[in-house]
């Protein structure tokens, strides 16, 4: 890594943005928005359960442009809480970085809190920040290997546990 993990100038070295995801009220109407307004392909949709609640999606891309849509499914779940508290949009902006540990580790020190702790998968590691009260942002720093370009079911299954217990997101 570019950076010491003990200096206190030091950040993260950020190498793009991985993904954008969009708390959305009606998926299918997002999804269609997406593909004939803006011209986004549709990748995949995904159906994720935890011990409570539920969470659907549609990853969608152009150009390498990556935005994952996501309604809850029921009014209690995460993502439906999202939108009642702070209206559908941003949930989280995901940042390419080069190790997710070091990473949170260093932003650990200049008082970003995380909701999830590190979620591995092979060729994948990902942590989710708490939800900045004044931005209203959350973000995710994510590393993965050249040959993990997609997201792992097991990591949002994971993820969606992890934020189902700590009623976060």
């Amino acid at each position: 890594m570019d950076t010491k993990v003990d200096d206190l100038g030091a950040r993260p070295r950020y190498q793009k943005i991985d993904h954008i995801a969009i708390a959305v009220k009606d998926l299918d109407a997002a999804i269609k928005f997406f593909q004939n307004c803006l011209g986004f392909n549709l990748v995949r949709r995904r159906d994720i359960r935890g011990a409570v609640t539920g969470m659907v999606s549609a990853e969608m891309e152009h150009n390498n442009i990556k935005f994952v849509l996501c309604q809850g499914t029921e009014p209690e779940s995460q993502v439906s809480r999202l939108i009642q508290q702070h209206g559908s949009g941003v949930a989280h902006i995901a940042l390419a970085v080069e190790n997710a540990e070091d990473s949170a580790h260093i932003l650990q020190k200049h008082g970003l809190q995380f909701d999830t702790t590190v979620i591995r998968g092979p060729g994948l590691k990902q942590i989710f920040s708490r939800r900045d009260l004044n931005s209203g942002l959350s973000f995710e720093f994510i590393e993965r290997d050249a040959s993990q370009q997609e997201f792992l079911e097991e990591n949002i299954q994971e993820l969606f546990s992890q934020l189902e217990k700590s009623s976060a997101y």
